[in-house]
């Protein structure tokens, strides 16, 4: 955008002269940003103006001298016109000295003072000049078309409002300006910026791939590696099952006893060394928390009632039967806390319970599951680290429990994979408590059998007359009768019959194998036998 626009009010009606005038025009014009943004860089474009101004007067005032003398205009107005001419060359000289000095504003005060020129030499005093060239050519005397050609002189009033004007428009021009170049250099900014993030956001998603590769490869290695050693192991272990069965002399079996702990602890390793290293998100679907809770919970309660430990397990009979989440984190969690609790714990009891919070705001079920033994406890200087990998409460060459300090780092990692976390609290001495809250949304479309609050009018229906169902009773009562965790599968593999046999029994007989109370589900199912005495009998009834 031009400083100065040219319109014919610049215009004297000699052709020489206003040729002259539109060139100072276009030559202010070209110099103005470099008068503006006065960086070091631009100072030979200011030198070129002061070059093209010292030309342009010299060139203009000869033309406009010549000119007056040759038309014989008064001499008052050649006088004036040469006092103007000499000043003005002496500013310019006065100007081209300040500007040297690399002062900020003083190209915005030389833009304003070349203004100055151009409003009280080219658009009063030469034009006023024009009309005296003008009334002369047409026959009129000097003398009287000077005293005519008064009126086009600025009056000292005017000639304040003039420069007032003229000051505020090149402020306002040279702000305009400055906010112009401080746009275009925010917009550079702007799209390198922008260039910058789209860099960043391609390599982002290229490392993002390449740890979604790295991971999926990782998966990959670390379950062929898990099958590879749990193969071996799991050899190891059945054969060393069958042979402590086999009648060994007091020394081997207890030896048989020693390799078939330390393959069962080396299984536990591989597998918490791999779920450790698992960092995938786990994927939502619908499962059954009882089942879940009952499966997690079969190896630390065996663990836990071999030292003489009660075991329980509860379930609150409102929670919805089948519920949206990530199963295996959940076992996860309860299988490695339950194992910790049985692992600490040498008198007393250990309990895994599930219990309903509330609702939480987005509808969904605030559940609760906790593990709380009677075990020797946490001293408060151990809590702060118990959560991280390979901690051990006990480091001392000489400690009682063994492990790698990885179950409840583990377990940590599982929870906030779901999005909750483990909270816990202990007493020395008196045991400790192990809790996590999750939100589950009941799974919709699943259902689930209801268990009768009374015994039915309705008389049950009998056991079928084959061996095959007496064979599953007696199989199922000979487990329960030996607390044997078998009975769930039991139960599991042959559930269409036994729930047609067992009718409204079945369900309380489930719930009861599922929180491990053996001793009242022996009792469920004996007292269905003696309900039917034309069924072959139970052992030890």
């Amino acid at each position: 955008m031009a400083f100065f626009t040219w319109t014919d009010d610049f215009l004297t009606g000699i052709d020489i002269v206003d040729r002259q005038h539109r060139r100072l025009v276009e030559l202010i014009n070209a110099a103005t940003p470099a008068l503006l943004d006065f960086s070091p860089e631009r100072q030979n474009e200011r030198l070129a103006l002061f070059r093209g101004l010292t030309d342009y007067a010299s060139e203009h005032f000869h033309t406009e001298e010549e000119l007056m003398r040759v038309q014989g205009v008064d001499a008052r107005v050649l006088d004036h016109h040469r006092q103007s001419h000499g000043k003005l060359l002496q500013d310019v000289l006065d100007w081209k000295a300040r500007l040297s000095r690399a002062d900020a504003l003083a190209g915005q005060e030389f833009l304003g003072f070349l203004a100055g020129w151009l409003l009280f030499h080219v658009l009063g005093e030469d034009q006023a000049m024009g009309r005296q060239v003008r009334a002369i050519q047409a026959g009129m005397a000097a003398e009287r078309a000077y005293e005519a050609a008064k009126g086009g002189y600025l009056w000292p009033s005017q000639a304040v409002l003039g420069r007032t004007i003229t000051s505020v428009y090149t402020r306002l021009s040279g702000q305009m300006r400055e906010i112009d170049r401080h746009g275009r250099q925010l917009e550079e900014q702007l799209n390198s910026r922008t260039a910058e993030l789209l860099a960043m956001a391609d390599d982002l998603r290229r490392a993002r791939d390449a740890a979604e590769t790295a991971s999926q490869a990782k998966s990959r290695f670390l379950g062929m590696v898990g099958h590879e050693l749990r193969t071996p192991m799991n050899a190891i272990i059945g054969f060393t099952e069958l042979m402590r069965k086999a009648g060994l002399p007091a020394k081997e079996e207890d030896m048989a006893g020693k390799v078939l702990s330390a393959a069962e602890q080396l299984v536990g390793l591989v597998d918490g060394l791999i779920e450790f290293t698992r960092n995938e998100p786990g994927q939502a679907a619908p499962f059954a928390l009882r089942l879940v809770m009952t499966e997690a919970c079969q190896v630390p309660f065996a663990a836990a009632r071999a030292k003489g430990l009660a075991a329980a397990m509860e379930i609150p009979d409102d929670l919805p039967p089948y519920l949206h989440g990530d199963a295996r984190r959940i076992a996860v969690v309860i299988r490695q806390l339950a194992a910790n609790a049985a692992k600490f714990t040498a008198r007393g009891s250990i309990r895994v319970r599930a219990e309903t919070l509330g609702t939480a705001p987005d509808g969904a079920i605030a559940l609760r599951i906790s593990v709380t033994d009677s075990g020797i406890g946490i001293p408060a200087d151990k809590q702060a680290g118990l959560f991280n990998a390979f901690h051990q409460l006990d480091d001392s060459p000489t400690r009682r429990y063994g492990g790698v300090g990885l179950g409840l780092a583990l377990t940590r990692q599982a929870a906030r994979m779901m999005g909750a976390d483990i909270d816990m609290q202990s007493n020395p001495g008196k045991g400790s408590v192990f809790w996590m809250d999750l939100h589950l949304s009941p799974a919709v479309g699943r259902t689930a059998a209801a268990t009768p609050a009374t015994e039915p009018t309705q008389p049950a229906k009998p056991l079928p007359a084959t061996m095959d169902g007496a064979a599953i009773v007696h199989r199922l009562e000979k487990l329960l009768s030996e607390d044997d965790i078998r009975a769930a599968e039991v139960l599991a593999e042959n559930q269409a019959f036994l729930q047609s046999a067992l009718d409204w029994r079945f369900e309380t007989l489930a719930r009861q194998i599922a929180g491990f109370e053996y001793d009242k589900a022996l009792l469920t199912l004996r007292e269905w036998v003696k309900s039917h005495p034309s069924q072959p009998p139970l052992k030890g009834r």
